[in-house]
Parts: C-alpha cells; sequence; structure tokens
C-alpha cells in the first residue's frame, strides 16, 4: 500500500483497478468496467472500485495522488530511493541511494508510456554516455523496471539551483554572476566539442555550489547530437529558449548560447518580465551588458561561436575589466 506524506497508509488505487501505475487513461476505463462486471456482486468491492476509477480517470486527481507518494523505500535495480526531488512533465526525480556502496544518486525515471517518451529518455542517456567533465552529472546506468518504464541513474549533485537562488535572496550581484558564467561556458566548450548540444539552459538546470564555487549544467532531455539539418526539434523552454528552437528548427551550439545570454537577464534581474523583454539592467556594467547583447542576437549566425571567439576568455576579460581581476577568490553570495 502506499504511504501517505503524513506516513498514514492510503488505498492503493492502481491495485484495487489491477492496473499499472503506468496505465493509460483508456486501460484505467477498460479495467473499471471489466472489474464492474466481475465484482457486480459485492458492493463493498464495488464501492472501492468505482472511488479507485473516480480518481484514477481525473488527470488533475490522479496527478495529485501520484505525488503523495514520495516513493522512500523503493527499490530500482541497486538503488534505494532515498526521498523525491521533483516532477515534470516527462516523469519523476529521486535522491536514491546505492544498496551496496551508500553512495547517493539521481534517478529519473520515465513513469510516461509512451514509444516517444522513452525513446527521448534513451536519447538523453545516449547524449551523456560518454561525457566526462566536473560540471556534468555522470550517467551511471539505464534501467528497465518491473512495471516497464525506464529509469536513467546519474551522480547526485548536491545545491540550488539558479531558480530556487534567485527566489530565495533576489537577483545575484554581478561579480557572482560572471563566474557562474564562466563555469557554465566551459561546461558548453566541453559538451559542443564533443558534438553535444544542451537544447534547455535555463535557471531551472543549472545547480550552484557556491561554497566551492561550482555550478553543474543538468537535464539533457533535450539535447541533440552531432545535429544536422534533418535533427528533430525536442521542444523548448518559454522566455529562455533561442528564435531558432521556438520555430521548430534544428538547434545548434549557437543556440545554448542565446539561452545563457537570457539566463544571465533572469539572474541579474531576478525577474522574467526582463528576460521577456530581453531587458538588460540598467545597473550591470557597459562591458558584461555588451556580453549578453552580442549571446542574445536574434540572427543564429551573427552571434559568437567557438571557431570566432573564445567565450570563456572573453568572460575573463570583462572580468577584469569591470572587476579589476578575473577571478572572485571565492566571493560568497550575499543571502545564502
Amino acid at each position: 500500500m502506499k504511504g501517505g506524506k503524513t506516513g498514514n497508509p492510503k488505498i492503493d488505487h492502481y491495485s484495487v483497478l489491477e492496473v499499472s501505475p503506468r496505465a493509460s487513461e483508456p486501460v484505467i476505463r477498460a479495467a473499471h468496467e471489466s472489474l464492474i462486471v466481475v465484482h457486480g456482486s459485492d458492493k463493498s468491492r464495488l464501492a472501492r472500485i468505482k472511488r479507485s476509477y473516480e480518481i484514477l480517470s481525473d488527470s488533475a486527481r490522479r496527478a495529485e495522488y501520484d505525488k503523495d507518494d514520495d516513493g522512500a523505500g523503493k527499490v530500482i535495480g541497486d538503488y534505494r530511493i532515498v526521498e523525491f526531488i521533483a516532477e515534470g512533465g516527462f516523469g519523476r526525480t529521486y535522491k536514491a541511494e546505492h544498496i551496496l556502496t551508500g553512495e547517493m544518486v539521481c534517478i529519473k525515471q520515465c513513469t510516461r508510456i509512451s514509444p516517444q517518451d522513452e525513446a527521448i529518455l534513451i536519447a538523453e542517456a545516449k547524449a551523456m554516455w560518454d561525457l566526462r567533465h566536473y560540471s556534468i552529472p555522470a550517467l551511471r546506468n539505464v534501467i528497465r523496471l518491473s512495471d516497464g518504464s525506464l529509469a536513467l541513474v546519474m551522480s547526485f549533485v548536491p545545491g540550488l539551483t539558479l531558480e530556487k537562488i534567485v527566489d530565495k535572496i533576489g537577483c545575484i550581484d554581478t561579480e557572482n554572476t560572471c563566474w557562474i558564467v564562466e563555469r557554465i561556458l566551459n561546461a558548453l566548450m566541453y559538451i559542443h566539442y564533443q558534438g553535444v548540444v544542451h537544447g534547455d539552459i535555463k535557471p531551472q538546470n543549472i545547480i550552484i555550489q557556491p561554497d566551492t564555487h561550482t555550478v553543474v549544467l543538468v537535464d539533457f532531455g533535450l539535447a541533440l547530437v552531432k545535429p544536422s539539418g534533418k535533427s528533430d526539434n525536442k521542444g523548448y523552454t518559454k522566455y529562455f529558449a533561442s528564435p531558432e528552437a521556438e520555430r521548430g528548427e534544428t538547434i545548434i551550439p549557437e543556440s545554448d548560447f542565446y539561452s545563457l545570454g537570457m539566463t544571465m537577464i533572469y539572474a541579474l534581474s531576478g525577474d522574467v518580465e526582463y528576460v521577456a523583454k530581453k531587458n538588460v539592467p540598467d545597473s550591470v556594467p557597459d562591458p558584461l551588458c555588451d556580453f549578453i547583447k552580442k549571446l542574445i542576437v536574434r540572427d543564429v549566425l551573427s552571434r559568437p561561436n567557438w571557431e570566432k571567439e573564445d567565450l570563456c576568455q572573453s568572460i575573463q576579460a570583462v572580468r577584469t575589466k569591470v572587476f579589476g581581476r578575473a577571478r572572485s577568490n571565492m566571493k560568497p553570495i550575499k543571502g545564502l
């Protein structure tokens, strides 16, 4: 039986209807109709079946019911779930531990049932398979669960996302924003030279570890490997996506630069409305403002690329010009 957030047991509606938690709405409806026929004389059983169907056939109520199950204690392969992290349209993310070593990992489970969603998860695994960089989670495994769903196992990255930091303290000062951006650029240089385009640079996908001045780029769900004109666009995030991504066109490394520029505006302003208007705050020094503006040029071919410019060196030059130093000397982020 499922356990609620308070630890009290609750009815497992999937078991009542004898279906998988990944069952689609038509399958749930068919199970309900069949069970009504089979247990037509058992009023108590019929009441439970009706109740379970009412919840699982309503998408909003089903989502709320599923959210109450944090998965703690569930075993996936060689890993035991410690706690629920987040849920999105694609699936659920958990913090888990290796049963033998006790080492922490992050598990991303594809709870959607369609072959298209599984293909996206497998593509994400392929994009990350050979990546080895301190600013990118290491892929540990891909597991097929007993219910047929797939799960990616990755190294666990502690810390807050850029979005959560802004939620907590407001905008981030310019010097701290600069070292964060330099770390992201370093990761982008690496993956771009490996033929991978991230495709979803945004505040939610950037984890900051302020004590060590480390930044980790996560979620390669929209990434492309060696994209060509025939590569499909997997989707985009409003405000942070490049114009070509919004048009459904193939993304290239310069698309990541655009999204990084928009993310910089968010970090420096603390307000998504600034991002929507592509409005760099007036308080941002001119050299940094110019750096951002060249990243968010609408024409993809007019943006910088690695052959024309080493952006890691460029942001260092901006830091030297604005702050008189290219290193922040572990400057703390005020408010954290």
